[in-house]
């Protein structure tokens, strides 16, 4: 008997031995012959097992299912099984040009599922060792020298080995078109390959993340620059300003101030030929003096006493961060050597130290530009959306002949380099998928105050693109396994330890908050559904890149698909957004569109939570505080919504504008002193809580201290020297003290306490 690795098997199933045999023979000669013995093989095992436990016949499929469902086999045994099926189908009615490609992981898999089966329902005293199927000699009719040759590549290839190249072929960098963007953009040498080169320059790390903005942009960063409105704003007050000005530009850190004033530097020089730049206003060069001296002597022309004596002195452009802004007035209040009255004054008008939106001041010495209100996204009547993200995300995966990642994704692709990077760029490339990044990380924004710099940006990309594990898998087969474990839905929701900002992003994976949708889904899987429910509601372009006829009924792959269904598929992706989300977002919007009449609900939300959240013993009363253990106070605070300082606009689509809504409340009858009311998301979204019987505790007294603020002002503005409301605590008993202006006092019983 020829020597074969399931040799073992004849003891216990000679018949399954037999289409062992025959898959080893065909396996070098007839793949699809090879493949189609291999799903008989495991029909074979598999009508087996089903009679040895009693359990229903049927389907190959059928079959598989009974065994899992009833645990005859391992969890690996089974995706074996279902591999295994679905080749042998395929070879068995379509005839593949790289069905060969599987014969290895096939033949593997039979020996496992051979083993697990013996080991199982036999006393098999000794695992066997695996070995692949022996090559025939080269006197073998059917296979000449080249043949063999061939076929040991093919062997080296499908046991993962040596799938791509460990470098790019030393013939591929003789290109003779040097213009192509992918050698033209090169700042050094290939790293792995052309894809992965590029982005790697996308880390925070890399050289390329960080600008000075004394120097023109180098040509990627040039390539990568996306127009902004601070951006075309502020060329206009360049080429408009004909008297000297000190002009800020006031933002955090990392959100493109370096950037814009490199693009400038390069664009524009003429516009800047009469200006000092100073960027890095947190560093001081000498070591005597802090960043705060440091500032005040370079900033001395714009000081009150040179702007008395000279006023048109001097042109500077100043990068701040808003911070630092603050420090350096407060500082220069008294302990400088100059003084900055005229500029804290500025400052201070155009709002930029406080919430909302920043108020456009004019004057002859100052001009202020702030990144924190030209926000990364816009408002629309149909939720937001954000051309700056959208844009950055085309610049690096559209193909066009100027981009240098497409070209080093095809320069690779020539080069027959196909890594999990390779396929994750393909899977980015995808609009709704882009469209659903973006739509993420508004989300992420606007819920939990993130500030997403370009830098952080791009760092995300590379994140998103490159696996942690990269090293690992930069030379193995791109199989469906290891692209549901390490592609870009995955990258994107499942990795928190990565990055701050993939930490934040990790909450809002889609697994983590129940929804109707995702619950069926799971349901229906678990309760003896096909993955196929799941794999419908994904395009052709991810199916594509996932080989779902290879997971299917892998439910353990569930919650990845699910991942990659909410980023390709909008309309999956609309079904599990978060209703209070979408709610403030259009809050958000008519606040910002001025759009007094359809805020009328959020007032009275707000006022209702105010009322829950101090608790009211009868309508339009307030608890304020204890006055022995048995007795509390309340006061009558009737109050009403003043939306008169609320500013109108004409635009439909909103791209500077306030991230937080600001309301106004006076005592009933009283519009002439009002205490305003900050509402972010959070705060928002605790109004809604409330509103669906939710108690604040003193965790969220102290997340809320805006909202205390105004409470405290309302407080201030309707207590009464003349009424109060004294409720017993044990009987739950309200009684009403007044006294009118004449000094009668009256006690009234109220009836029993609301709450």
């Amino acid at each position: 008997m020829n020597e074969s690795t399931f040799n073992f098997l004849n003891e216990w199933n000679e018949d399954a031995f037999k289409l062992a045999l025959d898959m080893e023979r065909q396996y070098y000669i007839d793949s699809d012959a090879s493949l189609t013995y291999s799903r008989k093989f495991i029909e074979e095992l598999a009508k087996d097992m089903v009679w040895r436990r009693k359990l229903p016949t049927g389907s190959l499929m059928e079959m598989i299912r009974s065994l899992q469902v009833s645990h005859v086999l391992s969890s690996k045994s089974i995706d074996d099984l279902h591999y295994v099926r679905k080749l042998g189908n395929n070879a068995a009615h379509n005839h593949s040009t790289d069905s060969s490609t599987h014969l290895a992981r096939v033949h593997k898999a039979m020996f496992d599922i051979a083993v697990d089966y013996c080991t199982r329902h036999f006393d098999m005293p000794n695992i066997p060792h695996y070995t692949l199927p022996s090559v025939p000699a080269l006197s073998t009719p059917q296979m000449d020298e080249q043949s063999v040759k061939d076929l040991f590549m093919q062997l080296i290839g499908d046991v993962g080995l040596a799938v791509s190249p460990n470098a790019v072929p030393e013939e591929s960098l003789q290109v003779e078109d040097i213009k192509r963007p992918a050698l033209r953009f090169l700042n050094g040498d290939v790293q792995d390959n052309y894809l992965f080169t590029y982005i790697s320059r996308l880390q925070e790390t890399s050289k390329d993340a960080v600008e000075n903005g004394n120097d023109p942009l180098s040509e990627l960063s040039d390539y990568l620059h996306v127009d902004r409105k601070i951006q075309l704003e502020l060329v206009e007050q360049l080429k408009n300003n004909t008297g000297n000005q000190l002009i800020l530009l006031c933002g955090n850190v990392g959100d493109g101030k370096s950037h814009l004033l490199s693009y400038l530097q390069k664009t524009y020089p003429e516009l800047l030929s009469d200006y000092k730049i100073y960027n890095d206003a947190t560093e001081s060069f000498d070591p005597t003096k802090n960043a705060v001296d440091t500032l005040s002597e370079r900033l001395k022309d714009f000081s009150d006493q040179f702007l008395q004596n000279n006023p048109n002195s001097s042109k500077m452009i100043l990068a701040i961060n808003i911070g630092m802004l603050a420090k350096f007035l407060e500082y220069t209040k008294e302990e400088s050597e100059y003084t900055y009255s005229a500029l804290r004054e500025f400052v201070e008008e155009t709002n930029v130290l406080k919430p909302g939106a920043t108020v456009n001041v004019h004057s002859k010495s100052f001009k202020l530009f702030n990144f924190l209100s030209y926000q990364p996204y816009e408002l629309t009547e149909k939720g937001p959306k954000s051309s700056f993200y959208s844009t950055l995300l085309k610049k690096i995966c559209s193909d066009s002949t100027d981009n240098p990642f497409y070209d080093a994704y095809r320069l690779d692709r020539e080069n027959e380099i196909d890594t999990i990077l390779h396929r994750n760029y393909a899977l980015l490339s995808q609009k709704d998928i882009q469209d659903q990044i973006v739509q993420v990380l508004i989300e992420l924004i606007v819920k939990h105050h993130e500030l997403i710099s370009v830098r952080a940006f791009f760092n995300l990309i590379s994140d998103l693109l490159i696996p942690v594990n990269w090293s690992e898998l930069k030379h193995v087969s791109v199989k469906p396994s290891i692209m549901l474990k390490n592609g870009l839905p995955e990258q994107l929701f499942n990795r928190p330890e990565r990055s701050t900002l993939l930490n934040q992003i990790s909450k809002l994976d889609p697994l983590r908050t129940r929804h109707r949708p995702i619950d069926d889904l799971y349901l229906s899987l678990y309760t003896g559904g096909d993955v196929d429910e799941i794999l419908a509601h994904l395009d052709e372009n991810a199916q594509s890149f996932y080989s779902p006829d290879q997971v299917d009924g892998i439910q353990e792959w569930t919650g990845q698909l699910i991942r990659l269904m909410v980023l390709s598929n909008p309309e999956f992706a609309e079904t599990v957004l978060d209703s209070v989300y979408r709610d403030y977002l259009q809050y958000l919007y008519q606040y910002n569109k001025g759009d007094t009449r359809r805020l009328q609900p959020l007032y009275d939300i707000s006022s209702a939570a105010y009322y829950k959240w101090f608790g009211s013993p009868k309508p339009n009363y307030v608890y304020k505080k204890k006055i022995t253990s048995r007795h509390r106070l309340a006061f009558k605070a009737e109050i009403e919504g003043n939306p008169m300082s609320i500013k109108s606009s004409t635009e439909n689509i909103l791209s500077k504008f306030s991230s937080t809504i600001l309301l106004d409340f006076n005592k009933k009858g009283n519009d002439h002193e009002t205490a305003e009311l900050e509402i972010d998301y959070p705060l928002f979204q605790l109004f809604k809580d409330i509103q669906d019987g939710y108690r604040p505790t003193v965790e969220d007294d102290h997340r809320s201290i805006k909202f205390l603020e105004f409470a405290e002002k309302i407080h201030e503005m309707c207590t009464s020297q003349s009424e109060v409301m004294i409720v017993a605590e044990d009987s739950k008993q309200a009684y009403l003290l007044s006294q009118d202006r004449f000094g009668t006092k009256t006690f009234k019983h109220m009836g029993t306490a609301e709450d």
